[in-house]
C-alpha cells in the first residue's frame, strides 16, 4: 500500500516521535484531497530521526515540495520543476544510518523514483503550463540561502534550481527503502532573497499526482 509523506519548507504543527536517533521533527497528519498524508519540515531535529519515524509510521514515498531559486536563465518565477537529478552541495550532516558498520550507501541511480516523477509531472501540469519534467536540483545548506557567487558557481556546475532541504533526507530515505521525488516551484532567482510558499500552494498539484500514481 502506498503511503506518502510530504517534506515541506514551511513549519508544521504535529507530533514528535522518539527514535534511536532522538526525537523526530514535528510530523502532522493532514488531508490533501481525499488522502491522508504525513507532512513535516526538517526543522533542527536529526534527519535520521525524522526519516526513521516516517518509515516506522509506514511511509513508502517521501515527496519534497519546496520553493526554490532559479539557476537556469530558462526558468522564471512561477515555473514548476520535477527534477531528474541532483547535486549535493551540503557537508557535515548525517548522510547514512550505517556510519559505524558496513553496508548502507543506497544506489542513487536513478536519483529519483520514476513513477513518482511521472505522477508529480502530471500534477504540476494540471496547474501550470510552465512545468519542466527534467532538471538538476542543487542542495545547499539549510541554514541560509546561497550567495550570488555560489549561485553562479552552481549554475556553471550544471544546476537548474537551488534548494535547501533535499539532503540528507534523500539518501536516508533510500537506505530505508522509500521512494523519493521533488516538486519544486521557482519563487526567486538564485542568489536573491525569497519566501517559501505555503503547502496549500502545492495541494491541487498533489491531488492530481496522487490520483495519477494510484492509477499506474
Amino acid at each position: 500500500m502506498t503511503h506518502i509523506a510530504i517534506l515541506t519548507d514551511t513549519l508544521q504543527q504535529g507530533e514528535c516521535h522518539a527514535t534511536a536517533f532522538g526525537d523526530s521533527a514535528s510530523i502532522a497528519t493532514l488531508s490533501v484531497g481525499s488522502r491522508r498524508v504525513l507532512v513535516c519540515a526538517p526543522e533542527t531535529a536529526d534527519p535520521r530521526a525524522t526519516v526513521r519515524a516516517l518509515r516506522d509510521l509506514g511511509v513508502t514515498h517521501v515527496w519534497l515540495c519546496e520553493s526554490v531559486g532559479a539557476l537556469s536563465p530558462l526558468l522564471d518565477v512561477g515555473d514548476w520543476l520535477v527534477p531528474d537529478d541532483y547535486i549535493d552541495g551540503t557537508r557535515g550532516q548525517h548522510y547514512t544510518y550505517f556510519s559505524e558498520k558496513a553496508g548502507g550507501y543506497a544506489q542513487q541511480t536513478p536519483p529519483f523514483d520514476p513513477a513518482s516523477r511521472d505522477a508529480l509531472t502530471v500534477g504540476a501540469g494540471s496547474v501550470s503550463a510552465r512545468t519542466f519534467r527534467r532538471g538538476v536540483y542543487v542542495c545547499v545548506s539549510n541554514t541560509r540561502l546561497e550567495t550570488p557567487a555560489e549561485a553562479a558557481f552552481w549554475t556553471r556546475a550544471g544546476g537548474h534550481v537551488v534548494g535547501r532541504f533535499l539532503s540528507p533526507c534523500l539518501t536516508l530515505a533510500r537506505e530505508l527503502g522509500m521512494e523519493v521525488a521533488v516538486l519544486a516551484q521557482v519563487v526567486r532567482s538564485g542568489g536573491e532573497p525569497g519566501s517559501a510558499l505555503p503547502l496549500a500552494t502545492y495541494e491541487p498539484a498533489l491531488v492530481t499526482a496522487f490520483n495519477s500514481l494510484a492509477s499506474d
